[in-house]
């Protein structure tokens, strides 16, 4: 029989901690794992809870409210977990940690961290609130049976916080996300957009929030000499959109798409992916951006630096998230290199699929129940399936 494997998140809203699960359960081995996801709180409007439906993966909802999750929330874990009875908890996010570490469930638990946790919180609450949440998440990881972090600096760093955790990248799918077959494509695909056939384009995608520092993107492409003859797109939406909309100041070759579901598409009709993140865990707008041929623009931080090293050539290291340094990184690609597309070699594909990643993830869980004590020892099929 496969082994239940019950994750839990706070909900399933469309960002990269759960579109990463989605591709871990979407390439189970089905003769040795089984993926059940228990989520806290009410799905959001973008909830990709249809999607894991599709998959054929049971959703168990408790639909708690932070303060509910203060008060119930380890009773009603605990009692979800009798009901599901799974050889193995995965957590993923704070509230998750948090209250998996308290509910101790009667066999081994897991957690994985998506991001620099001291620098995400301080952007996300303020530096007092941010650093006793960051605090307390790491206490809680200390309770776990196994850490995993998405990338080998995160792995670096929460080691020096005293936990000790795997690497394992998050990954791409990359039926999805690959270069366009010629110049025609994207000819096309520019002409379905409304985009310029012969402008440099530069396209930032994910979450407009100060730790993206999209603003400082606007600043520095008006500043720079690219201005006079490319294009900024965003694809995302977030809490600084009205401020990045009005930094923008009207200018016709900024354009704001909001959300989208066709970031491949979009990535393969751009020229130059920027990001001017302060802190990633590792940086999946990156990694789509590299399997789709694109050239990638990022700021000196480790995990930029991370993917740089995976994709040598196709990644530039700028320096810190200001407008200045954002300007002359745009100012530093002539109009021939921008339009440079690449080919990732097969090797740098194979490391960041997210058939391999799922394949890592299965051999953590393996590695965790065959030395948690009291655990029931995985039967290894993969010798036997056809």
């Amino acid at each position: 029989m496969p082994k239940t494997v019950l994750s839990i998140v706070s909900t399933l809203g469309r960002c990269g901690p759960v579109i990463g699960m989605m591709n871990v359960a979407r390439y189970l081995d089905p003769l040795r794992y089984r993926a059940v996801i228990g989520t806290l709180s009410p799905e959001p409007a973008d909830s990709l809870i249809d999607e894991f439906r599709s998959l054929g993966v049971p959703i168990r909802q408790l639909g708690l409210s932070r303060l509910e999750s203060l008060f119930s929330g380890v009773r009603k874990l605990r009692s979800l977990v009798s009901e599901v009875r799974p050889d193995l908890v995965h957590s993923h996010g704070l509230r998750a940690d948090i209250l998996v570490a308290k509910a101790r469930p009667n066999c081994p638990i897991v957690a994985t961290v998506h991001s620099d946790l001291l620098a995400d919180y301080r952007f996300a609450y303020g530096r007092p609130v941010g650093t006793v949440a960051a605090m307390r998440e790491y206490a809680a990881l200390r309770r776990f049976d196994g850490v995993n972090a998405v990338s080998d600096p995160l792995a670096e760093d929460l080691l020096r916080s005293g936990i000790q955790a795997r690497g394992i990248m998050n990954g791409v799918e990359l039926g999805e996300f690959h270069p366009a077959p010629d110049a025609r494509a994207i000819q096309e695909i520019r002409t379905q957009l409304g985009w310029s056939l012969d402008a440099v384009v530069v396209l930032h995608t994910g979450v407009l929030r100060n730790l993206k520092s999209p603003l400082q993107v606007v600043e520095g492409f008006r500043a720079s000499a690219l201005s006079g003859h490319g294009f900024l797109v965003f694809a995302g939406d977030g809490p600084l959109r009205s401020e990045c909309e009005k930094a923008a100041d009207g200018a016709s070759n900024i354009m704001f798409l909001g959300k989208r579901r066709d970031v491949s598409n979009l990535l393969r009709a751009a020229d130059v992916l920027i990001s001017a993140s302060s802190s990633e865990g590792l940086g999946t707008a990156l990694l789509e951006g590299c399997a789709s041929g694109v050239r990638v623009l990022a700021t000196d931080i480790p995990a930029h630096k991370y993917i740089e090293s995976i994709f040598p050539g196709q990644v530039q290291i700028f320096g810190q998230s200001t407008a200045a340094s954002v300007a002359k990184a745009l100012d530093s690609i002539s109009n021939q290199d921008a339009q440079q597309k690449f080919t990732p070699s097969p090797s740098a594909l194979e490391r960041m699929s997210n058939r391999g990643m799922s394949s890592q993830y299965q051999e953590f869980y393996s590695a965790i129940l065959q030395s948690t004590p009291g655990a029931i020892p995985e039967i290894e099929t993969a010798a036997v399936r056809p």
